[in-house]
């Protein structure tokens, strides 16, 4: 009943949006757009997509490893799954995949990968809303809310590299307790283990591990935290990019910083736990109140948006469709391969 529910309501909030954009001005538009396509823009703008998903496994490798080695093939299907799941199943469910395919693939601890994707989605956050002043400062008029955007923008922007100081501190001052308190849970294991008491034997054995891996990811190197954030920035810029082509393609009045903003306004919304089907509805609405507002006529917003959203879609779900029919062997461990932080 609980599903039915959830989809009933995902798909209330997509009619809803649709209801609103889809103006008989625009329904008239939507015929003549599907003939003058540009197909050379929406085919580069499909292929930087693609891109942006090889970049996503790559940012998971590096926060999973500790080191900048490049994504493996299951690493670059679970990135494209996790994309796939986001937009098939409503109020970002999908995200809940990520764990169980790190566990499946690799072998991972659930709370272990969880803490990946949770630092991952805090970097997302803080990159796109970055992106979002940085770009509302090109489209405001007065140089006050210039100036404000712009600094609002390299503030936020530099909030992750802030994470880099506080691992060395943790890994400084609560590494050294938590390796010990990892020993002693090792040891106290042992002991169970010679009489006879097995679940608590795992119990314990899986409190040490936890308690080492907090150690380790705490004292992730700072120039990994930095090539982190470089990521983060290299992926959204990436999108913004393909928005900038799939805008010009379709219509002929949403300029780069316009394109910027209602990509950066369209993820934010995306990111929320209100998305309707296929991801068809707060997006698309945050990219129309965000380009217009930068002067953007409303038809030509909607179509922007519903053109960018296209691209997406069929991108996430032929990618993620063949990496979810690909059945990539099982690998042996990431830590037994390469070094884990």
């Amino acid at each position: 009943m609980r599903r039915v529910l959830t989809a009933l309501l995902a798909a209330a909030i997509t009619a809803l949006c649709l209801w609103v954009l889809l103006t008989p001005q625009v329904l008239i538009a939507l015929g003549r757009v599907r003939a003058e396509a540009k197909p050379a823009p929406l085919l580069a703008a499909f292929l930087l997509t693609a891109l942006v998903q090889w970049l996503r496994a790559w940012r998971f490798a590096v926060l999973t490893t500790g080191r900048a080695a490049l994504p493996d093939a299951p690493m670059v299907a679970i990135a494209c799954k996790l994309n796939f799941l986001n937009f098939v199943l409503p109020f970002r469910l999908g995200e809940l995949g990520y764990p169980a395919l790190m566990r499946q693939q690799y072998g991972h601890g659930l709370l272990r990968s969880a803490g990946v994707l949770l630092i991952a989605r805090l970097f997302d956050l803080t990159t796109v809303l970055a992106i979002l002043l940085g770009s509302a400062a090109l489209a405001v008029h007065s140089a006050a809310g210039q100036v404000a955007c712009a600094l609002g923008a390299l503030m936020v922007g530099l909030l992750p590299l802030g994470l880099a100081g506080l691992g060395t501190a943790l890994a400084t001052r609560i590494g050294p307790r938590l390796a010990g308190l990892a020993q002693r849970l090792s040891r106290g294991g042992a002991r169970w283990r010679a009489n006879g008491a097995a679940d608590r034997t795992g119990r314990l054995a899986s409190l040490g591990a936890s308690a080492d891996q907090v150690v380790r990811l705490a004292a992730l190197g700072r120039s990994t935290f930095y090539l982190v954030v470089l990521l983060g920035f290299a992926i959204w810029l990436l999108f913004g990019l393909a928005a900038i082509l799939v805008a010009a393609a379709v219509v002929d009045t949403v300029g780069p910083g316009a394109a910027l903003l209602g990509a950066a306004a369209g993820n934010l919304a995306f990111a929320l736990p209100v998305n309707g089907l296929a991801g068809l509805g707060p997006a698309q609405a945050a990219w129309v109140v965000a380009t217009t507002w930068a002067g953007v006529p409303q038809p030509d917003a909607v179509l922007s948006a519903l053109g960018l959203h296209a691209v997406v879609l069929s991108n996430a779900l032929l990618l993620g469709g063949l990496a979810m029919l690909s059945g990539l062997a099982r690998r042996s461990p990431l830590s037994q391969r390469q070094s884990s932080p």
